[in-house]
Order: C-alpha cells, then structure tokens, then sequence
C-alpha cells in the first residue's frame, strides 16, 4: 500500500513537472511567435520607408535631367540671340560711322544717307527688343541653374537617407536570416528537391505545377523551436495571410519602385511576354505583392534568381531578375515585406514579374496597385 502511494505521489509530481515544462515552452513558442510577427512588421514598415526614399530619388534624378536638358536648350538659345544681337549692333555701328560732311560735299550720297538713317531708326527697337528679350532669357536661365542647384542638394539628402534606411534594413534582414538559420537542417533537404525539380521543369508553368505537389511537403516541415501547434515561429503564418488574394485584386504592392517597361501581352522576341518588366533603380529593394509562402528561391533556366510565392487558392506571385535573395523557401511573408534587392549595374535592373492562377498566367496590371509605380 505504501509503496503504491509512494508511486501515484511521484507520478503526480512527474505530471505537475510536465504541466509546469508544457506551460514555460506554450510562453516561449507565444514570445517567439509574437517576436517573429513583430520582426515581419518591422521589416515591412522600414521597406516601406526605403521605397519612399527610392521613389524620391527617382523623381529628383528624372527632374535633374529634364533641368539639365532645359538649361542645355536656353543656353543654346541664348547663344544664338547673342549671335544676332552682335550683327544687329556690328550693322549699327558701321550706319553711324557715315560722316555728314561727306554727304554735304556728295549730295548724290543724300539718299543714301536718309535711307541710312530710316534704317537706323528701324534697328534701334530691334536691337532694344533683342536686348529685352535676352534679359528675359537669361533670368530663366539663372531660374533653371538655381532649381538644377537646389534639386541636386536635395536628392544627395534623399541618397544619404537611402543609406540610412538600407542600413537599418539590412540590419533586420541579418535578424532574420539568423533566426531562419534553425530551420536550415531540415530546409536543407527540401531545398535539394526543389533544386532536383527545377533542373526537371522544363518551363515556368511545369515548375508552378510541381511546387503545387511540393506544398504538402512544405506545410509538414518541423523546424526547432518547435511551438504547441508543430510550426515554428519563423515559418508560422500570420493572421493577414488568411484572406484570401481574390478579394485584393487592385490592391497588390507594386514589388518594386520604377517605371513598368514591358505590359502583359507585348511582343518580345518570338512570343509574347506573360507578365510585366519593371525598370528600376539600381540596388532597388523588391517586396512581397501579398501575404504568402516562398516556395521557390534560387536560379532557373534564363530567368535569373527566381522567387516564387504561394498566396494560396492556386495563385503564386513569380519575381525573376533579383541580384539577392532575402527569404528562404518555407518562409511567411507579408505584403510589402522584403524578399530581395536588384543589381547595382543599372542596366541589369529589370524586374519580371508574372501572376499564376492554377499554374496559367494571368495580366498582374488589374491586380496591382496603380499608385506605386509609374507607367511608360
């Protein structure tokens, strides 16, 4: 009898040590769920800022060169009201130099004389007219050189805050990275498979379609620390993602700042582009168009780095051209969050992004939000 009480007393006190063990893990997964949310949002508001400061840039870099090209112009006009004001004057001063005496001793010269002086009297408000407008003009022109002057200070300020703000992103990037670095043994595996299945595809479409059947595979990943519900924070889904991407058409992020080059539909070499290309500056920060997974990170075929997102009901968003990616396959993303930065060779930075719906593209124009980028 004793030694069954002694047994039940110490299974109970084994049963409130695991109580109190469950209920410290249920805590930390809560803070580390909590942490990881909050790192995605942080992330997305210092992107945010970042592309205002590119779009900045962009406007103040386009203004600089129409000024220029402006002040090019005028100069060039200016050179040329200069050059028929000189004539005009060089003509007058050859008029006045007639002596009178000589028309005296000439009277033949007499109507040459007064024809001489009507055509004075005709240049004197030509050349008062040519003098006004070329004060008119050069006051423009010091007009232009003072807002080229102005501009150019306020885009090196804009630059300088670029920095800043690529800086402090950066800097959470590395956070994420670090902390996605404890589900890197067990993605390891899943990203060979995925490399296997994109050496395999032989098209965008056949790739879609085989991550489809990859998903099942993605949702069933265990990485550590492992939270109540088997997921871990860095992989958890936030609430956001649960509304479905149908009800958001015209309301996607634009995934970079710039000036859409390329429309679904346009003609391109023997085919016809399937989805859009977007000129950007160079280095530019490319976001999320939509909550989602990353399914597919790494290169593919001519695309490039290619980055492929499930928004769920059979859509996925595919950015291609990235320089850098900054998500890992698996991960949760929100709208807006970064995902990866353009080449710092201007010529290169050329985002393509398509939309798929059961693996058939769709025109991503509608589905975008027209105020954050701008049109050719």
């Amino acid at each position: 009898m004793e030694a069954a009480e002694s047994n039940l007393k110490r299974l109970e006190e084994e049963i409130d040590e695991k109580q109190k063990q469950k209920a410290a893990l249920e805590e930390t997964a809560k803070e580390a769920a909590e942490a990881a949310s909050k790192l995605s949002r942080d992330l997305v508001e210092a992107a945010s800022s970042l592309r205002l400061s590119e779009e900045e840039a962009m406007r103040l870099e386009t203004r600089i060169a129409d000024l220029e090209a402006e002040a090019t112009v005028k100069k060039d006009q200016l050179d040329a009201r200069r050059g028929e004001l000189l004539k005009l004057l060089s003509a007058l001063e050859r008029l006045s130099k007639r002596p009178v005496a000589f028309t005296l001793l000439q009277p033949k010269e007499a109507i040459k004389t007064a024809r001489t002086a009507s055509l004075m009297g005709n240049l004197v408000p030509e050349i008062n007219s040519q003098t006004e407008t070329l004060r008119q003009e050069l006051g423009i022109l010091a007009s232009l050189q003072e807002a080229l002057s102005n501009e150019r200070f306020r885009l090196k300020n804009t630059l300088a805050e670029l920095t800043q703000r690529q800086l402090k992103l950066g800097s959470l990037l590395d956070k994420r990275k670090r902390e996605a670095k404890q589900a890197s043994a067990q993605a390891a595996g899943v990203a060979k498979e995925l490399a296997d299945i994109a050496e395999k595809a032989a098209s965008l479409k056949e790739l879609v379609d085989n991550l489809e059947r990859q998903a099942a595979k993605l949702r069933s990943m265990t990485p550590v620390p492992v939270t109540p519900d088997r997921r871990s924070p860095v992989l958890q889904p936030a609430p956001s993602l649960r509304q479905s991407i149908a009800k958001m058409k015209g309301r996607l992020t634009f995934p970079a700042i710039g000036a859409v080059i390329k429309r679904f539909g346009d003609r391109e070499g023997a085919g016809h582009v399937r989805g859009i290309k977007i000129k950007t500056r160079e280095s530019a920060q490319i976001v999320s168009p939509y909550d989602g997974q990353i399914v597919f990170a790494g290169p593919f075929r001519n695309y490039g780095q290619l980055l492929i997102i499930s928004h769920g009901d059979g859509y996925h968003s595919l950015l291609a051209g990235l320089s850098d990616l900054q998500s890992v396959v698996g991960q949760w993303v929100l709208a807006g969050e970064p995902v990866g930065s353009m080449s710092s060779n201007k010529a290169l930075a050329e985002l393509y992004m398509e939309l798929r719906h059961n693996g058939e593209s769709v025109d991503p124009a509608p589905w975008l939000s027209r105020q954050t980028a701008s049109a050719r």
